[in-house]
Formats: C-alpha cells, sequence, structure tokens
C-alpha cells in the first residue's frame, strides 16, 4: 500500500510547456520546424546537433533526451533493462467547485517517481497545439523534500506539495521525467485518447522501479488541484 501524505488546499494554474520552464524536472523534445515544412530547408540548419540523413531527405536531431539507468545504485543490484510499453490513456474526469465552472478542476490524488530511471513518454499524436485539436495533457511535477523518517510517511525525499507545477503540453511535444522526479500519472485533457511510448529502464523490482505516495485530502474539503479552465490550450510554446 502507498504511504500517505495530507494534501494542502491548493489550485495550480497550469502555464505552457517548454525546454525552459520543465529544466528543474526534466527534458522536452519538441521539433523546431514549422509543421507546414514538407522538403529539406536549403541551406540545412547549422548546428552540431542536426544533420543530414537518408540521402539528404531527414534531419537528423542528436541526443535530443537525457535518458538515465541508475540502477547501479539500487539496493538490490538486480540488473536493469530498457523496456518500451504503450499507454493508452484515456481522458480524465474534471470536477468543480463552487467559485468556477464544472469541469474545471482536477484533483491530484497521487504522485510517483523512478528513483534509478528517466521516464519518457512519447505521445502518438498529430502535432498540433491548435485548441481545435483535441490532443493535449498535462504534465504535473513537484520537486523534491529532503528525506523524512517521521511516521505516516517514511521515505527519501517526499514531494513538495506546495510547490506543485503543472504544463500544458500538445501532442507534437513529448516529456522525458528526470530520475527521481516526482510527477502525477499522466492526465489526458480533452475529448479524445492519446496513446503515449514509455521508454524507460527497469529491473522487476516493485519499489525500486516505482514509488508512489497518495495524497489525502482529508477534512473540510481540502484538495490539491489543478485548474484546467475552459480545457482549451493556449498557442505553441517557444523553445
Amino acid at each position: 500500500m502507498a504511504p500517505s501524505l495530507p494534501s494542502p488546499t491548493l489550485t495550480i494554474q497550469p502555464t505552457l510547456l517548454s525546454q525552459s520552464t520543465f529544466t528543474p524536472f526534466g527534458t522536452v523534445t519538441e521539433c523546431p520546424l514549422p509543421s507546414s515544412t514538407s522538403t529539406l530547408p536549403s541551406p540545412p540548419p547549422r548546428s552540431p546537433n542536426v544533420v543530414p540523413a537518408n540521402q539528404n531527405t531527414a534531419l537528423k536531431y542528436l541526443d535530443v533526451t537525457d535518458m538515465r539507468n541508475l540502477y547501479d545504485s539500487a539496493p538490490s543490484k538486480v540488473p536493469s533493462k530498457a523496456v518500451m510499453n504503450m499507454f493508452s490513456c484515456f481522458p480524465r474526469t474534471l470536477g468543480n467547485s463552487s467559485a468556477l465552472p464544472a469541469g474545471d478542476l482536477f484533483d491530484v490524488e497521487v504522485l510517483e517517481r523512478h528513483p534509478y530511471t528517466t521516464q519518457t513518454f512519447i505521445p502518438l499524436s498529430a502535432s498540433s497545439p491548435e485548441p481545435s485539436i483535441p490532443s493535449q495533457y498535462l504534465v504535473i511535477v513537484a520537486p523534491t523534500l529532503p528525506p523524512t523518517a517521521d511516521p505516516p510517511f517514511d521515505m527519501s525525499g517526499p514531494p513538495d506539495l506546495r510547490n506543485l507545477k503543472a504544463f500544458w503540453a500538445h501532442g507534437g511535444q513529448a516529456v522525458t521525467y528526470g530520475a527521481g522526479t516526482w510527477h502525477a500519472p499522466m492526465v489526458v485533457i480533452g475529448d479524445a485518447r492519446i496513446d503515449f511510448v514509455v521508454v524507460q529502464f527497469a529491473n522487476g523490482v516493485v519499489e525500486e522501479d516505482c514509488q508512489e505516495v497518495e495524497l489525502n485530502a482529508g477534512a473540510k474539503g481540502k484538495y490539491l488541484r489543478v485548474n484546467v479552465g475552459d480545457k482549451k490550450k493556449p498557442g505553441k510554446a517557444k523553445l
């Protein structure tokens, strides 16, 4: 059973996902080319991280994310392997309050982390930042507090719930959570399912592959929530 933490009464306003906003928590992968670009740019981009490929019919972007395998430092010493799974994520049910229109709030009830591996979510979706295309999801993360052994929570580095962050992401953005980064399970907002290919390392030891904490709303309606507004995401963030 996952340990439980009392939830503060807090409503978070999401901001646009970009590398500059997400750097403390991981990396964002997004093609810099406009979606209308259908031929190789001439001249090709001048960058050590971009090279022509496939007989000059493609551009290869090098090292677009930072993958880490830290299982050598795990207590069990069980070796890990690279794994690739697919998650079909369906739109979440939203709540409301007396101060906001119905369907405007997402309650954060669980956070998780993968202490010995990065985890990359790659949406299998058209690259479109337009609000009319229901391909959007929330990335919810929290910093890590210093270790504590105070009951009822005993874990090295619990999440800092009062500094929770939420970001709007669209179907043309992949996100990599840094090893040990507290995050919510994927949250799809809108009317359509999003399928994600998820890449990480794992060794099959449950407590080393994934650690969870449940957020206890407690009495008197204390909730940790994200305000998703009218479920329309603003335009694409510039990196």
